[in-house]
């Protein structure tokens, strides 16, 4: 399970690139997540020429971006320009710290692992810093102090003992439910599904209302990127994205990432667009 909290040189927070005058830093890096992680630098310019006052420091950005381990910029010979490409570090913390594609797709092997702990009144501080890493890495919470998930618990491990609090009584086990307790139950019952469904009704809702045209004021484009960003955020820090075998009836997941794909097949023309209309006006004769 790919943890949420992949170190960058920068934030790539919504309100913080705009507090430092960044927006379009992040409205670059959102284009290109939305785009497949690649683009020509002319669309890129286009991009940025509508996001700051300052559009011709293309290069400066993009040097900032590169430094910071979001983008890699290369030539690409075939058609003699050059091409940004979203680092995998970058596209996984702008989608939350997950791929839903690989996670649905994983395997589950029978087995649930347990995370259980018993800490003191006193130490309430170390018992909320744990739920918080448990919830981080996608654990249910079944009772009490139990937490369960259906994947090895290795990477827990490993971000617990980096933190250096490591609980005296916490313990790990793997177990196989023996009771007739079915895995529909122990998922109903860790995970609150009911609010994981209302964020995915509400970012379907950002998702239709996305600019009509594809030819729309690329403002309205990145106001809706941002509303897209920040609601998908939610459910990335909610939805643990289980196996398909393990998701409950009318989970809207793989439903509302295809309607994703199709808003955003809509944005790269959008894009396309409009950086081909710049780079024709400016090889018009004056």
């Amino acid at each position: 399970m790919v943890r949420s909290d992949q170190k960058f040189g920068f934030s790539l927070s919504v309100p913080l690139l705009h507090r430092f005058g960044m927006a379009g830093s992040l409205h670059l890096t959102l284009s290109l997540l939305g785009v497949g992680s690649e683009m020509a630098e002319a669309a890129a310019r286009w991009i940025l020429s509508r996001s700051t006052r300052k559009g011709s420091l293309l290069r400066r950005k993009l040097a900032r971006l590169e430094a910071a381990g979001a983008i890699t910029v290369s030539v690409d010979p075939r058609v003699d320009q050059r091409l940004l490409r979203l680092t995998d570090q970058a596209r996984c913390r702008l989608l939350g710290g997950v791929d839903p594609e690989v996670e649905w797709k994983r395997r589950w092997d029978g087995a649930w692992r347990l995370v259980v702990f018993d800490i003191p009144e006193s130490s309430r501080s170390l018992r909320t810093h744990l739920r918080r890493l448990l919830r981080d890495c996608r654990f249910g919470w079944l009772q009490n102090s139990v937490w369960i998930s259906p994947d090895p618990v290795d990477a827990f491990r490993q971000e617990l003992g980096e933190t250096g609090l490591v609980p005296e009584s916490l313990t790990y086990f793997e177990a196989r439910p023996v009771g007739g307790e079915s895995p529909a139950a122990l998922v109903n019952s860790a995970w609150d599904y009911c609010k994981i469904a209302k964020d995915y009704a509400y970012y379907r809702e950002i998702l239709r209302m996305r600019p009509d045209r594809i030819s729309g004021p690329a403002t309205r484009w990145f106001r809706w990127l941002e509303a897209e960003h920040r609601a998908w955020r939610c459910i990335a820090r909610r939805d643990p994205f289980l196996p398909l075998e393990l998701q409950p009836p009318g989970y809207l997941g793989q439903d509302v990432w295809a309607e994703r794909r199709e808003a955003f097949h809509e944005f790269t023309r959008a894009i396309a667009m409009g950086a081909k209309a710049e780079t024709l006006a400016a090889q018009a004769p004056a």
